[in-house]
């Protein structure tokens, strides 16, 4: 008898295995029966859990979104006198870009599931919810660093967030590329700066 797991363990499962399949072959090459083999569990698990191909992918993105945001640790609320805003960006944006280093693999599927999602009608808007997925995710980030060191942003923060997944997705991409995580540190210093401006 197939043990049993609450459905949330269950769909974690099931993304991980996506996650691990699609680092291996490609997301195009996804499959639902290919995700139930890798987990070891039936057909009617996997539909069951999700509800569609497009469900299941949805999941995975969100799922290295979330990843990012939780490196990006801001640690306790810092003194505004001596931990000011460039100081706490930078130490999110490189507790971020750290996990990006260690999992090379699925950053590079966050881009090939935007580009299937573009190209493939059957998946829907996905690469809107992922868009919209990561820019929630960099709004929360930002609310927490601006309280931390004790400001206010000056734009709404939407357009703050939109900025730093535009950045950050670039510096990705670029670092998948030529590997220069000194550049890209770099880069992405110059961004908290930018960021900084954007405050009272």
């Amino acid at each position: 008898m197939r043990e049993y797991r609450p459905i949330a363990e269950r769909r974690h499962q099931l993304i991980e295995a996506g996650l691990t399949l699609a680092e291996r072959n490609g997301v195009a090459s996804l499959t639902v029966r290919g995700v139930a083999s890798e987990a070891g569990v039936s057909l009617g698990l996997v539909s069951y859990c999700f509800g569609s191909k497009e469900e299941l992918i949805m999941a995975m993105a969100t799922r290295i979104v979330q990843e990012l945001a939780e490196h990006s640790d801001l640690g306790p609320a810092g003194d505004p006198e001596s931990d000011g805003i460039d100081v706490v960006l930078r130490q999110a944006l490189t507790g971020m870009w750290q996990q990006v280093e260690r999992t090379p693999g699925r950053q590079l599927l966050t881009y090939e599931i935007t580009t299937l999602s573009l190209r493939d009608s059957g998946l829907g808007d996905v690469a809107k919810r992922q868009y919209a997925t990561t820019a929630e995710a960099a709004a929360e980030v930002l609310r927490q660093a601006a309280q931390a060191a004790g400001v206010t942003w000056t734009r709404e923060l939407d357009h703050v967030a939109g900025l730093v997944v535009m950045a950050i997705d670039g510096a990705t991409l670029r670092w998948l590329v030529d590997h220069d995580s000194e550049a890209a540190l770099a880069r992405l210093g110059d961004i908290a700066d930018l960021l900084t401006t954007m405050t009272v």
